[in-house]
């Protein structure tokens, strides 16, 4: 099992842009107002527990830039990647009203690739040493980052561009500086998937009672 797996939009940047495309212009012609959306899924941890539940203050891209960078007709153009800080505070209260696991405000990493732009070793090909791996997620770390992942830039530059309140809240299913494989049974994999959902649930409940 891999983090990531049977997202409803796809795996990686250019499907969920695809999405985040066709959700924003139907929000636009229904005329909505006052919209707020969440990426929740899983990831790979960096210097946390698994389990924990990151909320993400802004996407980094391999360079711990917070920035998206897309290639418009030949055109590098970048666009801000910090996401919703209102959001994210009160999503870390309801982690604390639920009490049930660790929840935690970080920077994501986003990558576009699974193996070697996440500095696997288990990949195909692997042109780099277990030494150059530890480095680069320690300079992560150090960096302000806490999970990878591979879709929060996209969804942060597209908030950003259509107004929208959005954050990103993903389960860790094990810390990177451990090791590259998962170790957890089925059962509490399956547990941890399960606590993004509780947490932004947690929220919807909040809001809607004050209604």
């Amino acid at each position: 099992m891999q983090e990531g797996d049977d997202l409803p939009h796809g795996m990686g940047i250019p499907s969920i842009s695809i999405m985040l495309h066709e959700l924003i212009k139907l929000l636009c012609h229904a005329r909505c107002t006052g919209v707020v959306v969440f990426r929740i899924g899983t990831s790979g941890g960096i210097g946390v527990q698994p389990g924990t539940v990151v909320v993400t203050k802004v996407s980094v891209d391999a360079c711990f830039k917070p920035h998206f960078e897309q290639n418009v007709m030949g055109m590098i153009v970048a666009y801000p990647t910090v996401l919703n800080e209102c959001l994210a505070q009160e999503l870390l209260k309801c982690s604390k009203e639920l009490n049930q696991f660790e929840t935690i405000l970080g920077c994501t990493l986003c990558t576009s690739d699974f193996y070697e732009g996440q500095a696997r070793l288990d990949g195909a090909f692997c042109n780099y040493t277990a030494e150059d791996k530890m480095m680069y997620l320690q300079s992560a770390y150090e960096a302000g980052v806490r999970n990878i992942e591979m879709e929060s830039s996209v969804f942060a530059a597209m908030c950003n561009r259509s107004g929208l309140a959005g954050t990103v809240v993903c389960v860790t299913l094990l810390d990177r500086l451990q090791g590259d494989q998962i170790s957890s049974s089925h059962e509490v994999l399956g547990e941890y998937q399960e606590r993004p959902q509780k947490l932004v649930g947690c929220y919807i409940k909040k809001i809607f009672c004050k209604k």
